[in-house]
């Protein structure tokens, strides 16, 4: 797995909506990093942290 992607390409790999990704990178609740306007989604910090809130639910 490509450790940054960008939303369209995260959303298609975590089944996650493009919105939600977006909104998350937007409040910093998502590990991302922003280049030019762009949002690039670090998938697997991602994945790790909703596997954390998973279990604490």
């Amino acid at each position: 797995m490509v450790p940054f992607q960008k939303i369209t390409e995260a959303c298609k790999t975590t089944g996650l909506s493009q919105y939600f990704l977006r909104q998350g990178c937007k409040d910093g609740t998502i590990p991302h990093i922003k280049s030019g306007g762009v949002y690039y989604i670090n998938v697997q910090a991602l994945v790790e942290q909703l596997g954390k809130k998973e279990q604490s639910d």
